[in-house]
This record gives C-alpha cells, sequence and structure tokens, in this order.
C-alpha cells in the first residue's frame, strides 16, 4: 500500500521541527543566563528534591546566623557599658584615694562629693544600657523596663528579674548580657551603694568616722571593680563562642552552596558547545526549508 506524502506535510513537518529546535535553543540560552542545569521540576525531579532539601537547610544556616548576629550585638553593647562602668570606679576609686590621704581640706571635699555625685548618674545610665531595640540589657527577662530605679528615699535597686535571652534563636544555649547584680551587685553592697556610702563620708564631719568610711569605700571600690572585671571577662568568652558558631555557619552555607552547584550547576562548556550545535542544525534546517519551498520558516510563520 502506497502512503501519499504532499509537500504541504513535509513543509508542515520540516517547519515543527525547526520550531522545536529553535526552543531548545532558547531553554538553553535561559539555562547558560542563570548557569542551573534545569529550571523546571520535571526535567530532573531528584534533583529538584535535592535542591529543595539544600535550600531548606541554608534557610536555616541564615535564621541562625541572625540568632547569632543579634546575640553578637548585645553581647558587644554590654562589653561597651562594663568597659565604660569599670573606668567611673576607677575614678571613683582616685576620688576617695584623693579624700583619704588627709591632705583634702573640707573646701575640697564637697568638690569631690559632686564629681562622685556625677559618676554615680553616669553609672546609673549606664546600668539601664539599651540594645539596638531599645531592650535594656542587664534586666534579665524583664527587658522592656530599666533594670534599675531609684526609690523614694533616692536608693538604686535592681529592677530586673531572671536571666535574659541569648542566642537560642540559633540553637546555642544562653550567651546573654549579665544581669544587674552580676555586674553592680545586689542594692545593699554593690557599686550604687558603695558610692552612697562615699557620699556619706566625705559629708562625716567627724574626722575619724570620715576616715573609716573612707577607707570601707575603698575596700568596697576594690570588689565592685573585681566584680565588673570579672564579668567582661565572661562577655569576651561568649563573644569567642560566638564568632566560632559564625564560621559554623558560613562553612555550612559554603557547603549547601557547593552542593546547590553540584547538583544544579550547568556545564557551561558543554552547554555552549550544544548551543553552537543547535543553532548549526537550525541553520542548516532553515536553509533547505527555503531552497525547497522558496521561502523561509519565518516567512511562512508570519
Amino acid at each position: 500500500m502506497f502512503v501519499l506524502v504532499s509537500g504541504r506535510q513535509v513543509a508542515s513537518t520540516a517547519a515543527e521541527r525547526m520550531v522545536a529546535i529553535d526552543n531548545r535553543i532558547e531553554r538553553l540560552e535561559g539555562r547558560i543566563a542563570r548557569g542551573e542545569r534545569f529550571t523546571e521540576p520535571a526535567e530532573d525531579p531528584a534533583g529538584q528534591l535535592r535542591a529543595a532539601a539544600l535550600a531548606r537547610l541554608d534557610a536555616r544556616l541564615v535564621a541562625e546566623q541572625r540568632g547569632i548576629d543579634r546575640a553578637s550585638s548585645r553581647l558587644a553593647l554590654a562589653e561597651t557599658a562594663v568597659a565604660d562602668a569599670g573606668r567611673l570606679l576607677v575614678r571613683a576609686r582616685e576620688l576617695a584615694l584623693l579624700a583619704a590621704n588627709g591632705t583634702t581640706g573640707p573646701a575640697d571635699r564637697p568638690v569631690i562629693a559632686a564629681e562622685v555625685r556625677g559618676l554615680r548618674d553616669q553609672l546609673l545610665a549606664l546600668a539601664n544600657a539599651r540594645d539596638e531595640a531599645g531592650r535594656f540589657l542587664f534586666a534579665g527577662a524583664r527587658d522592656g523596663l530599666p533594670a534599675y530605679a531609684e526609690d523614694e528615699e533616692g536608693v538604686v535597686r535592681y529592677e530586673g528579674f531572671g536571666t535574659a535571652h541569648g542566642a537560642e534563636a540559633a540553637g546555642i544555649e544562653g550567651l546573654a548580657p549579665p544581669t544587674g547584680p552580676e555586674l553592680f551587685g545586689t542594692d545593699e553592697t554593690g557599686a550604687f551603694a558603695t558610692l552612697d556610702d562615699l557620699l556619706e563620708a566625705l559629708t562625716e564631719p567627724d574626722d575619724v568616722l570620715r576616715q573609716q568610711g573612707l577607707e570601707a569605700a575603698l575596700a568596697a571600690l576594690v570588689e565592685d571593680q573585681d566584680r565588673l572585671a570579672t564579668a567582661q571577662a565572661l562577655i569576651g568568652t561568649a563573644m569567642a563562642r560566638l564568632e566560632s558558631e559564625t564560621e559554623r555557619v558560613a562553612a555550612g552555607r559554603l557547603e549547601v552552596a557547593r552542593g546547590l552547584a553540584s547538583v544544579k550547576g550547568l556545564d557551561l562548556a558543554a552547554a555552549f558547545s550544544e548551543l553552537e550545535a543547535l543553532r548549526l542544525t537550525l541553520g542548516a534546517a532553515q536553509e533547505i526549508f527555503q531552497r525547497v519551498h522558496g521561502t523561509s520558516l519565518f516567512d511562512r510563520l508570519g
């Protein structure tokens, strides 16, 4: 049995083939532009599943890094505040030594007392330092309100509670700034109480009692400085831990990027070779079509 094939059928088949080649060229050019081996799940279902899993892992690592960055920022601000507080206590001790050395007269003590009061105010401001989100650094879990406040009698008291959140969002327990009592002691024996005792000693008219008060304030200031130094060392340790975690996350994201490149990455040399071959094939097909049918494919399509 003979099958008659008309010229129109041949032209239609040739045209469909050239359109298919042109579509392959367009898809391949898109892949080259994106540097990806496939863009549709149907092109490589297994590869798409693997790429999706890697993308989820990368998203988790990005979220961890955000948590690390927040915790690092809070610790850095805490470190600065603690260092400044330490310098204030150093100056307070210098003033206490000056008042206790026997050469300071009655006219000098009010001047010293005025500076001590200024140091106390500055220390209170540092104790109520905030992070970039406006949360109080040293108030523990109750960080929406100031860590310290003066009562009606002018006594500075700790108003915080519990322990602040650290880097839990990054899967790391703790690493939060120290609480107020860890830095400034208790209401009765902390740095604020020491400065109040120093002020009281500076206004004491009795020479013996004044000297005893100054010596007691000097001893307490040493303890207050030691407490701040210990806390500062702990902050430094926590910051070093977070730096290590940052390196871990960066290494993890690098591995994810390599995995995605191996799954979705396009072999550009092979892709360009295939593109050139398709273009040559299309060009040859168009030339033959034009010679045989007296017009180009695009003339017919137009």
